[in-house]
Protein backbone atom coordinates (compact mmCIF):
# COMPACT_ATOMS: atom_id res chain seq x y z
CA UNK A 1 0.00 0.00 0.00
CA UNK A 2 2.96 2.24 0.62
CA UNK A 3 3.88 2.34 -3.08
CA UNK A 4 0.63 1.51 -4.80
CA UNK A 5 -1.89 3.47 -2.69
CA UNK A 6 -1.64 6.66 -4.80
CA UNK A 7 -3.10 5.03 -7.91
CA UNK A 8 -6.51 4.14 -6.41
CA UNK A 9 -6.35 7.34 -4.37
CA UNK A 10 -6.15 9.59 -7.45
CA UNK A 11 -8.65 7.48 -9.39
CA UNK A 12 -11.27 7.59 -6.65
CA UNK A 13 -10.85 11.35 -6.17
CA UNK A 14 -11.43 11.97 -9.89
CA UNK A 15 -14.51 9.75 -9.92
CA UNK A 16 -15.89 11.42 -6.80
CA UNK A 17 -15.44 14.85 -8.35
CA UNK A 18 -17.12 13.90 -11.64
CA UNK A 19 -19.93 11.65 -10.44
CA UNK A 20 -23.30 13.52 -10.70
CA UNK A 21 -24.99 11.83 -7.76
CA UNK A 22 -27.15 12.94 -4.83
CA UNK A 23 -25.53 12.62 -1.42
CA UNK A 24 -25.93 9.82 1.12
CA UNK A 25 -25.10 9.96 4.81
CA UNK A 26 -21.69 8.65 5.80
CA UNK A 27 -21.50 6.09 8.58
CA UNK A 28 -17.73 5.88 9.01
CA UNK A 29 -16.04 6.28 12.37
CA UNK A 30 -14.53 9.66 11.54
CA UNK A 31 -17.53 11.97 11.13
CA UNK A 32 -21.27 12.33 10.96
CA UNK A 33 -23.37 13.31 7.96
CA UNK A 34 -26.85 14.53 7.26
CA UNK A 35 -29.38 11.79 8.10
CA UNK A 36 -31.92 12.62 5.43
CA UNK A 37 -33.07 9.28 3.98
CA UNK A 38 -35.23 8.91 0.87
CA UNK A 39 -38.49 6.97 1.12
CA UNK A 40 -38.08 3.23 0.38
CA UNK A 41 -38.81 2.20 -3.21
CA UNK A 42 -40.10 -1.33 -4.00
CA UNK A 43 -37.75 -3.58 -5.96
CA UNK A 44 -33.97 -3.71 -6.19
CA UNK A 45 -31.77 -0.63 -5.66
CA UNK A 46 -27.98 -0.46 -6.01
CA UNK A 47 -26.24 2.55 -4.48
CA UNK A 48 -22.51 3.11 -5.08
CA UNK A 49 -20.94 6.04 -3.22
CA UNK A 50 -17.55 7.61 -2.69
CA UNK A 51 -16.36 9.72 0.21
CA UNK A 52 -13.09 11.62 0.42
CA UNK A 53 -11.79 12.90 3.75
CA UNK A 54 -8.84 15.02 4.73
CA UNK A 55 -8.19 15.04 8.48
CA UNK A 56 -5.58 16.15 11.02
CA UNK A 57 -4.97 13.54 13.77
CA UNK A 58 -3.17 14.70 16.95
CA UNK A 59 -2.46 11.19 18.36
CA UNK A 60 -2.04 8.71 15.55
CA UNK A 61 -0.63 5.94 17.75
CA UNK A 62 -3.09 6.45 20.64
CA UNK A 63 -0.24 7.13 23.07
CA UNK A 64 -0.95 7.78 26.75
CA UNK A 65 -0.71 11.14 28.52
CA UNK A 66 2.94 12.14 28.99
CA UNK A 67 4.20 9.99 26.10
CA UNK A 68 5.28 11.41 22.75
CA UNK A 69 2.18 11.47 20.52
CA UNK A 70 2.99 11.61 16.77
CA UNK A 71 0.66 13.76 14.65
CA UNK A 72 -0.11 13.45 10.97
CA UNK A 73 -2.51 14.39 8.18
CA UNK A 74 -4.71 11.60 6.79
CA UNK A 75 -6.19 11.14 3.32
CA UNK A 76 -9.14 8.76 3.50
CA UNK A 77 -10.86 7.28 0.42
CA UNK A 78 -14.08 5.54 1.32
CA UNK A 79 -15.75 3.63 -1.56
CA UNK A 80 -19.03 2.09 -0.48
CA UNK A 81 -21.80 0.01 -2.02
CA UNK A 82 -25.32 -0.79 -0.87
CA UNK A 83 -27.80 -3.27 -2.34
CA UNK A 84 -31.39 -3.36 -1.11
CA UNK A 85 -34.60 -5.13 -2.02
CA UNK A 86 -38.12 -4.30 -0.88
CA UNK A 87 -40.84 -6.78 -1.76
CA UNK A 88 -44.40 -7.46 -0.74
CA UNK A 89 -43.39 -9.91 2.02
CA UNK A 90 -39.68 -9.38 2.51
CA UNK A 91 -36.79 -6.95 2.70
CA UNK A 92 -33.06 -7.39 2.15
CA UNK A 93 -30.17 -4.99 2.58
CA UNK A 94 -26.42 -5.54 2.19
CA UNK A 95 -23.75 -2.88 2.37
CA UNK A 96 -19.96 -2.83 2.32
CA UNK A 97 -17.78 0.06 3.46
CA UNK A 98 -14.02 -0.04 2.84
CA UNK A 99 -11.77 2.91 3.66
CA UNK A 100 -8.21 3.44 2.34
CA UNK A 101 -6.46 5.34 5.16
CA UNK A 102 -3.26 7.00 3.87
CA UNK A 103 -0.92 8.94 6.18
CA UNK A 104 1.17 11.79 4.80
CA UNK A 105 4.30 11.08 6.90
CA UNK A 106 3.73 7.85 8.85
CA UNK A 107 2.92 5.85 5.74
CA UNK A 108 3.85 2.54 7.37
CA UNK A 109 0.53 2.90 9.22
CA UNK A 110 -1.51 2.94 6.00
CA UNK A 111 -4.46 0.60 6.34
CA UNK A 112 -7.67 -0.59 4.76
CA UNK A 113 -10.58 -0.49 7.21
CA UNK A 114 -13.59 -2.71 6.49
CA UNK A 115 -17.21 -2.65 7.58
CA UNK A 116 -20.02 -4.85 6.27
CA UNK A 117 -23.64 -5.43 7.21
CA UNK A 118 -26.37 -7.78 6.00
CA UNK A 119 -30.00 -7.66 7.15
CA UNK A 120 -33.06 -9.56 5.96
CA UNK A 121 -36.68 -9.73 7.07
CA UNK A 122 -39.37 -12.11 5.82
CA UNK A 123 -43.07 -12.00 6.67
CA UNK A 124 -44.16 -15.64 6.97
CA UNK A 125 -47.73 -14.85 8.07
CA UNK A 126 -49.70 -11.63 8.44
CA UNK A 127 -48.48 -11.26 12.03
CA UNK A 128 -45.15 -13.12 12.22
CA UNK A 129 -41.82 -12.14 10.66
CA UNK A 130 -38.37 -13.75 10.70
CA UNK A 131 -35.26 -11.56 10.66
CA UNK A 132 -31.46 -11.83 10.63
CA UNK A 133 -28.73 -9.19 10.97
CA UNK A 134 -24.99 -9.76 10.55
CA UNK A 135 -22.44 -6.99 11.27
CA UNK A 136 -18.68 -7.20 10.67
CA UNK A 137 -15.80 -4.76 11.22
CA UNK A 138 -12.00 -4.96 10.85
CA UNK A 139 -10.20 -1.79 12.00
CA UNK A 140 -6.66 -0.82 13.14
CA UNK A 141 -7.63 0.39 16.64
CA UNK A 142 -9.92 -0.68 19.47
CA UNK A 143 -11.25 2.88 19.78
CA UNK A 144 -13.15 2.93 16.48
CA UNK A 145 -15.62 0.12 17.23
CA UNK A 146 -16.40 1.31 20.79
CA UNK A 147 -15.89 -2.10 22.43
CA UNK A 148 -17.24 -2.33 25.96
CA UNK A 149 -14.52 -2.30 28.67
CA UNK A 150 -11.58 -2.43 26.23
CA UNK A 151 -8.67 0.08 26.46
CA UNK A 152 -7.95 2.42 23.53
CA UNK A 153 -5.03 0.74 21.77
CA UNK A 154 -3.72 0.95 18.21
CA UNK A 155 -3.92 -2.73 17.43
CA UNK A 156 -5.89 -4.67 14.85
CA UNK A 157 -9.44 -5.44 15.98
CA UNK A 158 -12.06 -7.69 14.39
CA UNK A 159 -15.69 -7.97 15.37
CA UNK A 160 -18.64 -9.98 14.09
CA UNK A 161 -22.16 -10.00 15.51
CA UNK A 162 -24.99 -12.18 14.18
CA UNK A 163 -28.59 -11.77 15.36
CA UNK A 164 -31.71 -13.57 14.26
CA UNK A 165 -35.16 -14.21 15.56
CA UNK A 166 -38.91 -13.80 15.38
CA UNK A 167 -41.03 -10.65 15.60
CA UNK A 168 -44.71 -11.40 16.23
CA UNK A 169 -47.88 -9.38 16.76
CA UNK A 170 -49.72 -11.55 19.31
CA UNK A 171 -52.80 -9.32 19.40
CA UNK A 172 -53.77 -5.88 18.19
CA UNK A 173 -52.07 -4.35 21.23
CA UNK A 174 -49.36 -6.86 22.16
CA UNK A 175 -46.12 -7.76 20.35
CA UNK A 176 -43.28 -10.17 21.14
CA UNK A 177 -39.73 -10.18 19.81
CA UNK A 178 -37.31 -13.06 20.46
CA UNK A 179 -33.67 -12.75 19.35
CA UNK A 180 -30.68 -15.08 19.41
CA UNK A 181 -27.24 -13.50 19.01
CA UNK A 182 -23.67 -14.70 18.55
CA UNK A 183 -20.72 -12.30 18.95
CA UNK A 184 -17.04 -12.93 18.14
CA UNK A 185 -14.12 -10.58 18.94
CA UNK A 186 -10.43 -10.93 18.09
CA UNK A 187 -7.40 -8.66 18.69
CA UNK A 188 -3.79 -8.43 17.56
CA UNK A 189 -1.58 -8.06 20.64
CA UNK A 190 1.44 -5.81 20.06
CA UNK A 191 0.75 -2.90 22.46
CA UNK A 192 2.05 -2.85 26.08
CA UNK A 193 -1.59 -2.86 27.20
CA UNK A 194 -2.29 -5.96 25.10
CA UNK A 195 -2.65 -8.25 28.17
CA UNK A 196 -5.89 -6.37 28.83
CA UNK A 197 -7.25 -7.55 25.48
CA UNK A 198 -8.79 -10.98 25.81
CA UNK A 199 -11.02 -11.63 22.85
CA UNK A 200 -13.45 -14.53 22.71
CA UNK A 201 -17.10 -15.08 21.88
CA UNK A 202 -20.52 -14.99 23.46
CA UNK A 203 -24.03 -16.09 22.63
CA UNK A 204 -27.41 -15.57 24.19
CA UNK A 205 -31.04 -14.58 23.77
CA UNK A 206 -33.25 -11.52 24.26
CA UNK A 207 -37.01 -11.46 24.81
CA UNK A 208 -38.96 -8.19 24.49
CA UNK A 209 -42.69 -7.86 25.19
CA UNK A 210 -44.71 -4.72 24.36
CA UNK A 211 -48.35 -4.06 25.29
CA UNK A 212 -50.17 -0.86 24.35
CA UNK A 213 -52.68 0.10 27.06
CA UNK A 214 -53.69 3.28 25.23
CA UNK A 215 -52.76 5.35 22.21
CA UNK A 216 -50.03 7.10 24.22
CA UNK A 217 -48.90 4.47 26.76
CA UNK A 218 -47.07 1.18 26.22
CA UNK A 219 -45.91 -1.27 28.89
CA UNK A 220 -42.45 -2.81 28.39
CA UNK A 221 -40.82 -6.03 29.60
CA UNK A 222 -37.30 -7.15 28.61
CA UNK A 223 -35.09 -10.12 29.49
CA UNK A 224 -31.69 -11.12 28.14
CA UNK A 225 -29.18 -13.83 29.00
CA UNK A 226 -25.61 -14.04 27.71
CA UNK A 227 -22.98 -16.79 28.00
CA UNK A 228 -19.50 -15.43 27.28
CA UNK A 229 -16.27 -17.38 26.78
CA UNK A 230 -13.34 -15.00 27.25
CA UNK A 231 -9.86 -16.13 26.16
CA UNK A 232 -7.70 -17.11 29.18
CA UNK A 233 -10.31 -15.74 31.57
CA UNK A 234 -13.05 -18.34 31.90
CA UNK A 235 -16.77 -18.25 31.19
CA UNK A 236 -19.40 -15.80 32.40
CA UNK A 237 -23.20 -15.97 32.55
CA UNK A 238 -25.04 -12.64 32.68
CA UNK A 239 -28.79 -11.98 32.95
CA UNK A 240 -30.75 -8.71 32.89
CA UNK A 241 -34.50 -8.45 33.52
CA UNK A 242 -36.50 -5.22 33.55
CA UNK A 243 -40.02 -3.83 33.13
CA UNK A 244 -41.23 -0.30 32.49
CA UNK A 245 -43.25 2.11 30.43
CA UNK A 246 -43.04 4.12 27.22
CA UNK A 247 -45.07 7.33 27.12
CA UNK A 248 -45.94 9.48 24.14
CA UNK A 249 -46.01 13.02 25.51
CA UNK A 250 -46.88 14.59 22.15
CA UNK A 251 -46.68 13.82 18.45
CA UNK A 252 -43.01 14.84 18.60
CA UNK A 253 -41.86 13.58 22.01
CA UNK A 254 -41.54 10.12 23.56
CA UNK A 255 -39.92 8.92 26.79
CA UNK A 256 -39.29 5.44 28.22
CA UNK A 257 -38.10 4.04 31.55
CA UNK A 258 -37.42 0.46 32.66
CA UNK A 259 -36.00 -0.93 35.88
CA UNK A 260 -35.12 -4.39 37.14
CA UNK A 261 -32.29 -6.67 38.22
CA UNK A 262 -28.95 -7.61 36.67
CA UNK A 263 -27.26 -10.85 37.75
CA UNK A 264 -23.96 -12.52 36.97
CA UNK A 265 -23.59 -16.18 37.88
CA UNK A 266 -20.90 -17.91 39.91
CA UNK A 267 -17.44 -18.03 38.25
CA UNK A 268 -13.96 -19.14 39.32
CA UNK A 269 -13.19 -15.46 40.04
CA UNK A 270 -16.14 -14.35 42.19
CA UNK A 271 -19.51 -15.51 43.60
CA UNK A 272 -22.88 -14.67 42.04
CA UNK A 273 -23.80 -10.95 42.18
CA UNK A 274 -26.89 -8.83 41.59
CA UNK A 275 -27.36 -5.12 40.94
CA UNK A 276 -30.03 -2.73 39.60
CA UNK A 277 -30.68 -2.71 35.84
CA UNK A 278 -31.92 0.62 34.46
CA UNK A 279 -32.74 1.97 31.01
CA UNK A 280 -34.24 5.36 30.17
CA UNK A 281 -34.50 7.59 27.15
CA UNK A 282 -36.13 10.54 25.40
CA UNK A 283 -36.67 11.30 21.72
CA UNK A 284 -37.97 14.55 20.30
CA UNK A 285 -38.42 15.32 16.62
CA UNK A 286 -39.66 18.48 14.98
CA UNK A 287 -39.75 18.41 11.19
CA UNK A 288 -36.13 17.55 10.24
CA UNK A 289 -34.64 18.39 13.66
CA UNK A 290 -34.25 15.54 16.15
CA UNK A 291 -32.89 15.01 19.67
CA UNK A 292 -32.17 11.60 21.25
CA UNK A 293 -30.96 10.97 24.80
CA UNK A 294 -30.57 7.55 26.46
CA UNK A 295 -29.12 6.07 29.66
CA UNK A 296 -28.50 2.46 30.71
CA UNK A 297 -26.92 0.55 33.58
CA UNK A 298 -26.55 -3.24 33.62
CA UNK A 299 -24.10 -6.15 33.74
CA UNK A 300 -22.43 -7.04 30.44
CA UNK A 301 -19.82 -9.61 29.36
CA UNK A 302 -16.72 -7.89 27.98
CA UNK A 303 -13.60 -9.07 26.17
CA UNK A 304 -11.14 -7.20 28.38
CA UNK A 305 -9.65 -7.76 31.83
CA UNK A 306 -12.15 -9.20 34.31
CA UNK A 307 -14.60 -10.71 31.83
CA UNK A 308 -17.80 -9.16 33.25
CA UNK A 309 -18.43 -5.48 33.94
CA UNK A 310 -21.09 -3.21 35.30
CA UNK A 311 -21.69 -1.01 32.28
CA UNK A 312 -23.10 2.51 32.72
CA UNK A 313 -23.71 4.53 29.58
CA UNK A 314 -25.16 7.94 28.67
CA UNK A 315 -25.49 9.13 25.07
CA UNK A 316 -27.16 11.93 23.15
CA UNK A 317 -27.44 13.15 19.58
CA UNK A 318 -28.74 16.26 17.83
CA UNK A 319 -29.65 16.69 14.18
CA UNK A 320 -30.46 20.29 13.23
CA UNK A 321 -31.02 21.92 9.80
CA UNK A 322 -29.72 25.49 9.85
CA UNK A 323 -31.14 26.58 6.48
CA UNK A 324 -32.08 25.11 3.12
CA UNK A 325 -28.46 24.18 2.42
CA UNK A 326 -26.70 24.21 5.83
CA UNK A 327 -27.10 21.57 8.55
CA UNK A 328 -25.33 20.28 11.63
CA UNK A 329 -25.21 16.92 13.44
CA UNK A 330 -23.60 16.13 16.80
CA UNK A 331 -23.35 13.17 19.17
CA UNK A 332 -21.80 12.49 22.58
CA UNK A 333 -21.34 9.12 24.32
CA UNK A 334 -20.06 8.57 27.86
CA UNK A 335 -19.38 5.12 29.28
CA UNK A 336 -18.17 3.83 32.64
CA UNK A 337 -17.08 0.19 33.00
CA UNK A 338 -16.42 -1.26 36.46
CA UNK A 339 -15.00 -4.82 36.54
CA UNK A 340 -16.42 -7.27 39.06
CA UNK A 341 -12.84 -8.33 39.77
CA UNK A 342 -9.88 -5.94 39.84
CA UNK A 343 -11.60 -2.74 40.99
CA UNK A 344 -8.60 -0.58 40.01
CA UNK A 345 -9.32 -1.23 36.32
CA UNK A 346 -12.40 0.98 35.98
CA UNK A 347 -12.61 2.54 32.49
CA UNK A 348 -14.22 5.88 31.69
CA UNK A 349 -14.61 6.64 27.98
CA UNK A 350 -16.02 9.59 26.01
CA UNK A 351 -16.67 9.89 22.27
CA UNK A 352 -17.65 13.21 20.65
CA UNK A 353 -18.54 13.81 17.00
CA UNK A 354 -19.80 16.94 15.29
CA UNK A 355 -20.27 18.03 11.69
CA UNK A 356 -21.41 21.14 9.84
CA UNK A 357 -22.39 20.58 6.22
CA UNK A 358 -23.37 22.49 3.10
CA UNK A 359 -25.30 21.09 0.12
CA UNK A 360 -23.35 22.46 -2.85
CA UNK A 361 -25.50 20.57 -5.36
CA UNK A 362 -28.22 17.90 -5.05
CA UNK A 363 -25.41 15.38 -5.74
CA UNK A 364 -22.63 16.86 -3.61
CA UNK A 365 -22.13 18.15 -0.07
CA UNK A 366 -19.11 19.55 1.71
CA UNK A 367 -18.71 18.89 5.43
CA UNK A 368 -16.34 20.01 8.14
CA UNK A 369 -16.10 17.72 11.15
CA UNK A 370 -14.55 17.11 14.54
CA UNK A 371 -14.13 13.65 16.09
CA UNK A 372 -12.66 13.14 19.55
CA UNK A 373 -12.21 10.32 22.05
CA UNK A 374 -10.88 10.27 25.61
CA UNK A 375 -10.36 7.38 28.03
CA UNK A 376 -9.00 7.00 31.54
CA UNK A 377 -8.24 3.80 33.47
CA UNK A 378 -7.74 3.85 37.24
CA UNK A 379 -4.03 3.19 36.88
CA UNK A 380 -1.04 5.57 36.39
CA UNK A 381 -0.22 6.47 32.79
CA UNK A 382 -3.44 5.15 31.28
CA UNK A 383 -5.11 8.37 30.14
CA UNK A 384 -5.44 8.56 26.36
CA UNK A 385 -7.00 11.19 24.10
CA UNK A 386 -7.34 11.58 20.35
CA UNK A 387 -8.75 14.43 18.25
CA UNK A 388 -9.41 14.67 14.54
CA UNK A 389 -10.45 17.77 12.60
CA UNK A 390 -11.04 17.79 8.87
CA UNK A 391 -13.36 18.00 5.88
CA UNK A 392 -15.06 15.56 3.55
CA UNK A 393 -16.80 15.38 0.19
CA UNK A 394 -19.59 12.83 -0.18
CA UNK A 395 -21.51 11.67 -3.27
CA UNK A 396 -23.75 8.74 -4.08
CA UNK A 397 -26.08 7.58 -6.83
CA UNK A 398 -29.06 5.21 -6.26
CA UNK A 399 -29.61 3.00 -9.32
CA UNK A 400 -32.85 1.13 -9.83
CA UNK A 401 -32.30 -2.47 -10.97
CA UNK A 402 -35.09 -3.65 -13.24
Amino acid sequence: MRHHGLVPFVAFVLVAALLPAPLAAQDSNFALSNNTTPAPVPGWTFTPSIIYQGAWDDNVLLRGKGDEAPRDFLNILNPKADVSFIGRRGQLNADYDGAFVLYRQLDTLNSYDQHARLSARRLITRHVALFVIDTFAAVPTTELVQFIAVPFIRTGSEFNDVRGGVDAALTKYTSLKVTYNFEWVNFDREDPLAPLLRGGHSHGATVSLRHAVSENTTLLADYDAQHAIVVSNGTFDVQNAAAGIEQKLSDATRIFLTGGIARVGVTNLFPARTAPAIRAGLTHQYQRAAVDVSYSRMYVPAFGFGGTYQNEELSGSLRLPLSQHFYTNSSVSWRKNEPLVGGDMTLRSIWIESVVGYAVQPWMRLEGFYSGSHQTIDQPGTERSRNRVGFQIVTFKPLRVR
